[in-house]
């Protein structure tokens, strides 16, 4: 994969994250519950952040891409899709439907996939 093509990839993924970020505080607003326990304002603020750390990869900075997915992979990957499937499990309730569920952990492991592709340097230049 090229690597402009892992970066517009990453970049649908930001806004994919954002959107069900921005659906759930729409929820909030209207007085419906949310998606998910996720606050869904810090719930954007990462990904926001996570947008602008796809910077340096357009930058070709790539050994600076390359640690902040890293980073990333611990932090949406590995936190993120552990803590949705330890919810279902323990607290469904916290979750506005089980396709809320399914969006969630889907968005995330797209993302994690897509920094393991980042993190391996499996991508030409």
């Amino acid at each position: 994969m090229k690597l402009k093509t892992l970066l517009w990839l990453q970049f649908v993924y930001a806004i994919l994250g954002a959107a069900y970020n921005v659906v759930s505080l729409s929820l909030l607003l209207m007085g419906k519950p949310p998606l998910s326990a996720t606050n869904p304002i810090v719930g954007l603020v990462f990904m926001i952040i996570y947008a602008l750390c796809l910077i340096p990869g357009h930058m070709r900075k790539l050994l600076m891409y390359r640690i902040l997915m890293g980073i990333a992979i611990l932090g949406f990957g590995v936190f993120g899709i552990a803590v949705h499937i330890i919810n279902i499990f323990t607290q469904p309730q916290l979750y506005q439907s089980i396709l809320a569920w399914v969006l969630a952990v889907g968005i995330n492991v797209f993302g994690l996939v897509l920094n393991i592709i980042a993190v391996s340097g499996k991508f030409k230049t």
